[in-house]
Protein backbone atom coordinates (compact mmCIF):
# COMPACT_ATOMS: atom_id res chain seq x y z
CA UNK A 1 0.00 0.00 0.00
CA UNK A 2 1.38 3.36 -0.99
CA UNK A 3 -0.11 5.35 1.90
CA UNK A 4 2.53 6.63 4.30
CA UNK A 5 1.76 7.09 7.98
CA UNK A 6 3.21 10.56 8.12
CA UNK A 7 1.57 12.02 5.00
CA UNK A 8 -1.55 13.62 6.45
CA UNK A 9 -2.86 15.12 3.21
CA UNK A 10 -6.16 16.41 4.53
CA UNK A 11 -7.87 19.76 4.84
CA UNK A 12 -7.59 21.37 8.28
CA UNK A 13 -10.59 20.14 10.23
CA UNK A 14 -12.19 21.38 13.44
CA UNK A 15 -9.24 20.38 15.61
CA UNK A 16 -6.59 21.91 13.32
CA UNK A 17 -8.51 25.18 13.11
CA UNK A 18 -9.04 25.16 16.87
CA UNK A 19 -5.30 25.03 17.51
CA UNK A 20 -4.79 28.01 15.19
CA UNK A 21 -7.55 30.01 16.88
CA UNK A 22 -6.00 29.42 20.30
CA UNK A 23 -2.67 30.67 18.97
CA UNK A 24 -4.31 33.78 17.48
CA UNK A 25 -6.35 34.57 20.58
CA UNK A 26 -3.23 34.60 22.72
CA UNK A 27 -1.49 37.09 20.41
CA UNK A 28 -3.85 39.23 18.36
CA UNK A 29 -7.05 40.06 20.23
CA UNK A 30 -7.12 43.81 20.86
CA UNK A 31 -4.95 44.72 17.87
CA UNK A 32 -5.65 48.00 16.10
CA UNK A 33 -5.06 47.70 12.36
CA UNK A 34 -2.69 50.51 11.43
CA UNK A 35 -1.90 49.15 7.97
CA UNK A 36 -3.16 46.27 5.82
CA UNK A 37 -2.54 44.70 2.45
CA UNK A 38 -3.61 41.77 0.33
CA UNK A 39 -2.87 39.92 -2.89
CA UNK A 40 -4.99 37.68 -5.08
CA UNK A 41 -8.55 37.86 -6.37
CA UNK A 42 -10.12 35.64 -3.71
CA UNK A 43 -9.70 38.01 -0.77
CA UNK A 44 -12.60 40.37 0.03
CA UNK A 45 -14.28 39.33 -3.21
CA UNK A 46 -17.77 40.47 -2.20
CA UNK A 47 -16.71 43.75 -0.59
CA UNK A 48 -14.46 44.68 -3.52
CA UNK A 49 -17.29 43.94 -5.95
CA UNK A 50 -19.50 46.38 -4.04
CA UNK A 51 -17.05 49.21 -3.39
CA UNK A 52 -13.64 48.38 -4.82
CA UNK A 53 -10.34 48.32 -2.94
CA UNK A 54 -11.31 51.58 -1.24
CA UNK A 55 -14.12 49.82 0.62
CA UNK A 56 -11.70 47.22 1.93
CA UNK A 57 -9.23 49.91 3.04
CA UNK A 58 -12.02 51.81 4.79
CA UNK A 59 -13.09 48.67 6.65
CA UNK A 60 -9.58 47.68 7.73
CA UNK A 61 -7.61 50.83 8.52
CA UNK A 62 -8.08 51.82 12.17
CA UNK A 63 -10.32 48.82 12.86
CA UNK A 64 -9.85 46.80 16.08
CA UNK A 65 -9.85 43.01 16.41
CA UNK A 66 -12.09 42.34 19.42
CA UNK A 67 -12.11 38.53 19.38
CA UNK A 68 -10.98 35.57 17.29
CA UNK A 69 -13.19 32.49 17.26
CA UNK A 70 -14.09 29.38 15.33
CA UNK A 71 -17.08 28.22 13.31
CA UNK A 72 -16.56 24.68 12.04
CA UNK A 73 -13.52 24.80 9.77
CA UNK A 74 -13.51 28.61 9.53
CA UNK A 75 -11.61 31.24 11.50
CA UNK A 76 -13.81 34.16 12.59
CA UNK A 77 -12.35 37.57 13.42
CA UNK A 78 -14.78 39.83 15.25
CA UNK A 79 -13.92 43.50 14.84
CA UNK A 80 -15.40 46.85 15.85
CA UNK A 81 -16.62 47.37 12.28
CA UNK A 82 -17.97 43.91 11.54
CA UNK A 83 -17.05 40.28 11.02
CA UNK A 84 -14.21 38.81 8.99
CA UNK A 85 -14.05 35.09 8.31
CA UNK A 86 -11.58 32.90 6.47
CA UNK A 87 -11.45 29.38 5.13
CA UNK A 88 -7.98 27.83 5.24
CA UNK A 89 -8.64 25.32 2.44
CA UNK A 90 -5.77 22.77 2.40
CA UNK A 91 -2.61 24.62 3.38
CA UNK A 92 -3.63 28.03 4.65
CA UNK A 93 -2.70 29.35 8.07
CA UNK A 94 -2.64 32.55 10.07
CA UNK A 95 0.74 33.41 11.51
CA UNK A 96 2.42 36.32 13.31
CA UNK A 97 5.79 37.27 11.84
CA UNK A 98 8.60 36.56 14.29
CA UNK A 99 6.38 34.15 16.25
CA UNK A 100 5.21 31.74 13.53
CA UNK A 101 2.38 29.27 13.91
CA UNK A 102 3.79 25.74 13.72
CA UNK A 103 1.97 22.47 14.38
CA UNK A 104 2.11 18.75 13.57
CA UNK A 105 -0.22 19.25 10.60
CA UNK A 106 1.70 18.27 7.48
CA UNK A 107 1.74 21.73 5.85
CA UNK A 108 2.42 23.64 9.07
CA UNK A 109 5.53 21.92 10.38
CA UNK A 110 7.85 24.69 9.22
CA UNK A 111 7.46 28.49 9.39
CA UNK A 112 5.50 29.93 6.45
CA UNK A 113 7.29 31.47 3.48
CA UNK A 114 6.93 35.17 2.70
CA UNK A 115 5.85 34.43 -0.85
CA UNK A 116 2.71 32.66 0.42
CA UNK A 117 1.46 35.80 2.18
CA UNK A 118 -1.97 36.71 0.79
CA UNK A 119 -3.32 39.09 3.44
CA UNK A 120 -1.70 40.96 6.29
CA UNK A 121 -2.46 43.51 8.96
CA UNK A 122 0.08 45.54 10.95
CA UNK A 123 -0.60 46.98 14.39
CA UNK A 124 0.84 50.31 15.69
CA UNK A 125 3.76 48.44 17.29
CA UNK A 126 4.78 47.04 13.90
CA UNK A 127 3.67 43.46 14.54
CA UNK A 128 2.35 41.76 11.43
CA UNK A 129 -0.40 39.11 11.27
CA UNK A 130 -0.58 37.29 7.94
CA UNK A 131 -2.77 34.78 6.19
CA UNK A 132 -0.48 32.45 4.26
CA UNK A 133 -1.78 30.26 1.46
CA UNK A 134 0.87 28.43 -0.62
CA UNK A 135 -1.77 27.14 -3.04
CA UNK A 136 -3.52 30.56 -3.14
CA UNK A 137 -6.89 29.12 -2.14
CA UNK A 138 -7.31 30.27 1.47
CA UNK A 139 -9.06 33.61 1.63
CA UNK A 140 -10.72 36.27 3.79
CA UNK A 141 -14.15 37.86 3.52
CA UNK A 142 -15.31 40.99 5.36
CA UNK A 143 -18.86 41.88 6.40
CA UNK A 144 -19.02 45.56 7.41
CA UNK A 145 -21.62 46.50 10.04
CA UNK A 146 -22.46 42.83 10.62
CA UNK A 147 -21.53 42.19 14.24
CA UNK A 148 -23.37 38.90 14.75
CA UNK A 149 -21.60 36.03 12.95
CA UNK A 150 -24.93 34.20 12.83
CA UNK A 151 -25.98 36.81 10.24
CA UNK A 152 -23.13 35.83 7.89
CA UNK A 153 -24.56 33.43 5.32
CA UNK A 154 -21.39 31.33 5.00
CA UNK A 155 -21.47 30.70 8.76
CA UNK A 156 -25.23 30.49 9.28
CA UNK A 157 -25.78 27.80 6.65
CA UNK A 158 -23.50 25.36 8.46
CA UNK A 159 -24.89 22.69 10.74
CA UNK A 160 -24.36 22.52 14.51
CA UNK A 161 -20.80 22.61 15.79
CA UNK A 162 -19.45 19.05 15.85
CA UNK A 163 -17.60 19.89 19.07
CA UNK A 164 -18.18 23.01 21.15
CA UNK A 165 -14.97 24.34 22.74
CA UNK A 166 -13.93 27.59 24.46
CA UNK A 167 -12.88 28.80 20.99
CA UNK A 168 -16.32 28.24 19.41
CA UNK A 169 -17.89 31.54 18.43
CA UNK A 170 -20.48 32.54 21.06
CA UNK A 171 -23.13 32.90 18.36
CA UNK A 172 -23.00 29.13 17.81
CA UNK A 173 -22.28 27.71 21.27
CA UNK A 174 -25.95 26.89 21.75
CA UNK A 175 -26.06 25.00 18.47
CA UNK A 176 -23.85 22.07 19.40
CA UNK A 177 -24.09 18.68 17.70
CA UNK A 178 -26.16 16.79 20.26
CA UNK A 179 -27.01 13.09 20.10
CA UNK A 180 -30.77 13.68 19.84
CA UNK A 181 -30.39 15.78 16.68
CA UNK A 182 -27.91 13.31 15.17
CA UNK A 183 -30.28 10.39 15.81
CA UNK A 184 -33.20 12.23 14.22
CA UNK A 185 -31.29 13.25 11.09
CA UNK A 186 -29.61 9.86 10.63
CA UNK A 187 -32.88 7.95 10.97
CA UNK A 188 -34.32 9.81 7.95
CA UNK A 189 -31.32 9.60 5.61
CA UNK A 190 -30.60 7.00 2.92
CA UNK A 191 -27.17 8.56 2.44
CA UNK A 192 -24.11 6.46 3.29
CA UNK A 193 -23.01 7.32 6.81
CA UNK A 194 -19.55 8.49 5.68
CA UNK A 195 -20.70 11.32 3.36
CA UNK A 196 -23.55 12.03 5.79
CA UNK A 197 -20.97 12.89 8.44
CA UNK A 198 -18.92 14.97 6.00
CA UNK A 199 -21.89 17.17 5.05
CA UNK A 200 -21.11 20.50 6.72
CA UNK A 201 -24.78 21.49 6.60
CA UNK A 202 -25.56 18.59 8.93
CA UNK A 203 -22.70 19.12 11.37
CA UNK A 204 -19.84 21.62 11.06
CA UNK A 205 -16.18 20.75 11.46
CA UNK A 206 -15.98 17.04 10.76
CA UNK A 207 -13.59 16.09 7.96
CA UNK A 208 -12.37 12.97 6.22
CA UNK A 209 -9.65 11.95 8.65
CA UNK A 210 -11.63 12.20 11.86
CA UNK A 211 -14.70 10.59 10.27
CA UNK A 212 -12.61 7.59 9.19
CA UNK A 213 -11.26 7.27 12.72
CA UNK A 214 -14.67 7.67 14.35
CA UNK A 215 -16.30 5.04 12.13
CA UNK A 216 -13.49 2.63 12.98
CA UNK A 217 -13.76 3.26 16.72
CA UNK A 218 -17.54 2.83 16.59
CA UNK A 219 -17.27 -0.33 14.47
CA UNK A 220 -19.48 1.03 11.68
CA UNK A 221 -19.11 0.20 7.97
CA UNK A 222 -18.70 3.60 6.23
CA UNK A 223 -20.89 2.51 3.29
CA UNK A 224 -23.99 1.69 5.35
CA UNK A 225 -27.01 3.93 4.97
CA UNK A 226 -27.37 6.29 7.90
CA UNK A 227 -30.96 5.14 8.53
CA UNK A 228 -29.76 1.52 8.92
CA UNK A 229 -27.72 2.30 12.03
CA UNK A 230 -29.19 1.31 15.37
CA UNK A 231 -29.57 3.90 18.11
CA UNK A 232 -26.64 2.26 19.89
CA UNK A 233 -24.41 2.53 16.83
CA UNK A 234 -25.32 6.19 16.33
CA UNK A 235 -24.56 6.86 19.99
CA UNK A 236 -21.16 5.13 19.73
CA UNK A 237 -20.37 7.03 16.54
CA UNK A 238 -21.31 10.38 18.07
CA UNK A 239 -19.09 9.70 21.09
CA UNK A 240 -16.22 8.47 18.89
CA UNK A 241 -16.31 11.52 16.60
CA UNK A 242 -16.32 14.00 19.45
CA UNK A 243 -13.77 11.94 21.35
CA UNK A 244 -11.17 11.85 18.59
CA UNK A 245 -11.50 15.60 17.96
CA UNK A 246 -11.22 16.35 21.66
CA UNK A 247 -8.14 14.12 21.89
CA UNK A 248 -6.56 15.90 18.92
CA UNK A 249 -7.10 19.32 20.50
CA UNK A 250 -5.89 18.28 23.95
CA UNK A 251 -2.76 16.64 22.50
CA UNK A 252 -1.91 19.63 20.25
CA UNK A 253 -2.37 17.42 17.18
CA UNK A 254 -0.22 14.47 18.24
CA UNK A 255 -1.15 12.35 15.22
CA UNK A 256 0.95 9.39 16.30
CA UNK A 257 -1.32 9.09 19.31
CA UNK A 258 -4.58 10.02 17.56
CA UNK A 259 -4.58 8.01 14.34
CA UNK A 260 -5.38 4.32 14.41
CA UNK A 261 -6.16 3.66 10.73
CA UNK A 262 -6.00 6.84 8.63
CA UNK A 263 -3.25 6.28 6.03
CA UNK A 264 -2.11 3.23 7.96
CA UNK A 265 -1.62 -0.25 6.55
CA UNK A 266 -2.78 -2.00 9.73
CA UNK A 267 -4.74 -1.05 12.81
CA UNK A 268 -3.15 -1.24 16.31
CA UNK A 269 -4.13 -4.93 16.55
CA UNK A 270 -2.52 -5.82 13.24
CA UNK A 271 -5.68 -6.09 11.16
CA UNK A 272 -5.49 -4.94 7.54
CA UNK A 273 -6.71 -1.45 6.69
CA UNK A 274 -8.43 -1.20 3.32
CA UNK A 275 -8.89 1.90 1.17
CA UNK A 276 -12.00 2.49 -0.89
CA UNK A 277 -13.80 5.51 -2.33
CA UNK A 278 -17.13 6.60 -0.85
CA UNK A 279 -18.76 9.84 -1.87
CA UNK A 280 -15.67 10.72 -3.88
CA UNK A 281 -13.38 10.57 -0.83
CA UNK A 282 -10.64 8.11 0.11
CA UNK A 283 -12.01 6.01 2.93
CA UNK A 284 -9.84 4.01 5.30
CA UNK A 285 -11.56 1.21 7.16
CA UNK A 286 -11.09 -2.26 8.68
CA UNK A 287 -13.68 -4.73 7.34
CA UNK A 288 -12.90 -7.20 10.12
CA UNK A 289 -14.34 -4.86 12.76
CA UNK A 290 -16.61 -2.42 10.90
CA UNK A 291 -20.04 -3.91 10.18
Amino acid sequence: MWWAAQEEGFMPELAEVNVQVRYLRERCVGWTIAHAGWKGKRNFKTLRAEGGDEAVEEFLRGNVITDITQRGKLVVLRTERGVMCSHLMFRGRWSVEGDPFISSYKHHREPPLDRSRAFWVINPEGERLCLHTPEWMAHVEAHPKVHDPAQVEALAKLGPEALVTPETDPAFVGAGWDLKTFLAKASRSRQAIKPFLLDQKKQAGLGNMYVCEALYTAGVDPARQAKELSDGEVERLHAAAQGVMRQAIESDLDYDDILAIYRRERDPKGRAVEVTTIGGRDTFWVPDVQR
